[in-house]
């Protein structure tokens, strides 16, 4: 496998020390983000205050649920879950370090009103799911800062 170049992808390695995460979402989406980013950032550390972060993360969620599809008695027999996600990176300064970027995902779910607690279950875990995904195309995002030197 290392012939052909493949890598996994190790911890990501910021040239900043602490991170501090701001902004309305889920506590769902916080709760993944603090956990991908405490398991994915090597040296940087979560702090609870943005004046003790060299790192400001700031999120805006925005989640979201649609009817997709009906039968011939006008039941409800699909949904597309949406997650939208904005986010930008700025440093203690407020110099915007990675500007304002969008992060859209959904999955199509079908569903059945004979079964609506299956239904449920499925959304919940789709819904899981986008957020852990969404929190992983962060992380991977902010790997791009480690080519970046901070401002003295």
């Amino acid at each position: 496998m290392t012939g052909c170049g493949f890598k996994l992808r190790g911890p990501v390695i910021l040239p900043y020390k602490t991170i501090y995460i701001s902004g309305p979402m889920t506590p769902d989406l916080r709760l993944n983000l603090t956990r991908v980013l405490k398991s994915g950032l090597q040296n940087t550390a979560q702090v609870s205050s943005p004046e003790k972060a060299e790192l400001i993360l700031n999120i805006t969620e925005t989640p979201g649920k649609q009817i997709l599809t009906y039968d011939s008695n006008g039941n409800i027999t699909g949904y597309r879950l949406i997650e939208k996600v904005g986010f930008a990176v700025n440093d203690q300064e407020g110099i915007e370090l990675i500007p304002f970027s969008e992060i859209f995902l959904f999955r199509d779910m079908d569903f059945s009103i004979t079964t609506p607690a299956a239904g449920e279950n499925l959304e919940i875990l789709l819904v899981n799911d986008m957020r852990q995904d969404v929190s992983s195309q962060i992380l991977r995002r902010l790997g791009a800062l480690s080519q970046k030197k901070p401002t003295p």
